[in-house]
Parts: C-alpha cells; structure tokens; sequence
C-alpha cells in the first residue's frame, strides 16, 4: 500500500483488481505512465466511494498469505 499523487494504491489479487475496474472502483497502477500497468496493483481516487480502510485491510490479508 502507498499514496501516489493523492491517490491510494494498494496491493490486491488480480481477480480483485480486474472486478475493482470492470466497476469503476479504480484503475489499474502504471507507475511509470508508459501502459505497462501493474495487474495486481489498483490506484483508488481521493474522489471514489471505496472506503480505503477496508481495502487496506484485505490488502494487508492478501500481501499476508
């Protein structure tokens, strides 16, 4: 988990990342800005209804495995 421009960027599985963006949840990490995205990495708006604290905790579930 990190902050990437006021952003929230979290650690999740794939299967998880792919629902989070088929729903407008969040969008995939491209940290470098260049279309390689990261498929396990999701980058959440300051602006979006996720609650980031819940999926903080999955992460910290998830990285924990």
């Amino acid at each position: 988990m990190m902050s990437s421009n006021g952003e929230f960027v979290v650690k999740l599985s794939r299967e998880r990342v792919d629902r989070m963006v088929a729903s407008g949840e969040a969008a995939r990490f491209d940290p470098r800005r260049n279309g390689h995205v990261m498929k396990e990495w999701a980058v959440i708006a300051p602006t979006s209804k996720t609650k980031w604290l819940e999926v903080a905790r999955e992460a910290k579930n998830f990285i924990g495995k």
